[in-house]
């Protein structure tokens, strides 16, 4: 599908508005803190390293999503959870 704004052309791909989706469940389970395994597998993802790339690093860094040990992210620990905008 293309839209037509300010005389560029986007293209919204079928991924795109797959991550969107994605997005949203992550965002939606996460009410209480998940380990990554927890959301991978809520999501139906097997691939851990792909999932993070994919899915969880750009949530983090729009700041949707937040570490609950955010100085050691790679702690066996670690879980996220979704940050409330007021």
């Amino acid at each position: 599908m293309n839209y037509n704004l300010d005389g560029v052309i986007h293209q919204v791909t079928h991924q795109d508005a797959e991550l969107s989706t994605v997005s949203k469940q992550i965002l939606a389970f996460c009410t209480t803190p998940k380990s990554k395994k927890e959301l991978a597998a809520f999501c139906g993802f097997k691939d851990l390293r792909n999932f993070t790339l994919k899915h969880i690093n750009p949530l983090l860094e729009s700041g949707q999503l937040e570490m609950t040990i955010p100085d050691k992210p790679k702690s066996k620990n670690q879980k996220y959870i979704t940050v409330h905008s007021e």
